[in-house]
């Protein structure tokens, strides 16, 4: 998969867990509340269907999804590009 349709889907998949919210790959997630707590474990939940990964409790960490480009950054280092 390429990096923008990565980053595309990351930018669906968080639109998808906050309905409503104006979101582009800089968006500062956490810190502007575009996500909350459940809505992260939403989120992953759906990162893991959409590229076929397992992400550990240990690596749901706040850098990791700060921001779509973030979580491509994630994403890329579990195997995707």
């Amino acid at each position: 998969m390429a990096e923008d349709s990565v980053l595309r889907t990351v930018l669906a998949a968080v639109r998808e867990v906050a309905p409503g919210a104006e979101v582009n790959e800089d968006t500062q997630l956490i810190a502007l509340r575009v996500i909350d707590s459940l809505s992260l474990l939403n989120l992953v939940a759906l990162l893991e269907k959409e590229f076929s990964i397992t992400v550990r409790d240990s690596e749901i960490l706040p850098a990791h999804f700060e921001s779509p480009v973030a979580i491509r950054a994630f994403l890329r280092s579990k195997g995707h590009s």
